[in-house]
C-alpha cells in the first residue's frame, strides 16, 4: 500500500502501475483517505465548538424568564428579540412575531450554522439543515432555567463525546467521499476508452481512485485553510481526471497499443 501511495505523491505519471494493485490494499488507500480527509474536517470544526460553549453561555445570561402553561409560552416581563453569535441565531419570539422560515433564511445569510427559536406553542432547531420541532404540549417542566441548563452545558466535549463525533464525522463523509469517487471512476473509465488503453473497468478503478487521493486532500486543505469555498467537487474531479490522463499517456509510451 506505501508503495501506491509514493506513486500517488510523488510519481504521478506512474500512477498507471497501480492497475496490478490487491483489493484490500485498495480498501486501504480508500479507509486511509476518509480518515484523513475526517481529520481535516475536526480541526475545522474545533473552532465552532469552541465557540458554542462561549456562546451558549452568553445567550443563556441573556435569557428572560418564561414558563409553559397549557403548551404555550409565557414570558411576563420578556419581549421578543433575536440575539446572534458566531454559533447560534437564537429567536426568543412568544408573541409569534416571527417564523422558523425567517430562521432558515437568516441562518443561510448570515452563515450561521444553527438556529433556535423559542416560539409560542414550539420549539423551533435547525442544525445546519437539520430541522427539529417540538410543541411544548409534549414537553414536561419546561422554562428558562430549561434551556438555561442546556446552554451552559454546551461545548463540553468528552473524550468519548470526541470520538463518536470523529465515528460519526468518518461515516458522513465516508459517503460523500465514496459519491466523489464514483463520479471519478464513471468519468475515468470513459477516459480511458477514449484514449484506448485497454485496461479493464476494474484497473480503471484503481488507477483512478490512486489518480484522486492528492486531489481530493489538496482540495480538503484549501477548503479548511478559507482558500477555496466553492467549486470543490467539480475541482476534484478535473485534477483527478488530470493526473489519470498523464498516467494512461505515459502507460502508452511504455506499452504498445494492441493491435
Amino acid at each position: 500500500m506505501i508503495y501506491y501511495l509514493k506513486l500517488a505523491f510523488g510519481r504521478p505519471k506512474e500512477i498507471y502501475k497501480a492497475k496490478d494493485m490487491k483489493k484490500r490494499h485498495l480498501a486501504a488507500i480508500v479507509a486511509l483517505l476518509i480518515f484523513f480527509v475526517t481529520i481535516l474536517n475536526m480541526v475545522l470544526i474545533f473552532p465552532t465548538i469552541n465557540s458554542i460553549k462561549s456562546d451558549g453561555k452568553e445567550i443563556a445570561n441573556d435569557l428572560p424568564e418564561f414558563s409553559v402553561a397549557d403548551g404555550t409560552l409565557k414570558a411576563e416581563e420578556g419581549e421578543s428579540y433575536i440575539h446572534q453569535t458566531n454559533t447560534f441565531l437564537f429567536f426568543f419570539d412568544p408573541d409569534n412575531q416571527t417564523s422558523s422560515n425567517e430562521i432558515d433564511q437568516n441562518m443561510e445569510r448570515l452563515q450561521v450554522p444553527i438556529g433556535i427559536g423559542l416560539f409560542e406553542e414550539e420549539v423551533y432547531v435547525n442544525l445546519s439543515g437539520f430541522v427539529m420541532e417540538t410543541p411544548y404540549s409534549q414537553m414536561d417542566d419546561f422554562d428558562n432555567e430549561t434551556i438555561q441548563g442546556i446552554f451552559n452545558e454546551l461545548g463540553d466535549f468528552s473524550i468519548i463525546s470526541y470520538i463518536i463525533s470523529f465515528v460519526i464525522l468518518y461515516i458522513g463523509l465516508g459517503l460523500f467521499t465514496l459519491f466523489d469517487l464514483l463520479f471519478i471512476i464513471l468519468f475515468a473509465n470513459l477516459f480511458s476508452r477514449v484514449l484506448r488503453s485497454n485496461l479493464t473497468f476494474k484497473e480503471n478503478i484503481k488507477i483512478a481512485i490512486v489518480s484522486a487521493l492528492m486531489p481530493t486532500l489538496a482540495v480538503e486543505i484549501a477548503s479548511v485553510s478559507n482558500l477555496l469555498s466553492t467549486y470543490t467537487f467539480e475541482l476534484k474531479i478535473l485534477l483527478s481526471l488530470f493526473f489519470f490522463y498523464l498516467t494512461i499517456k505515459e502507460m502508452s509510451k511504455i506499452k504498445p497499443k494492441a493491435s
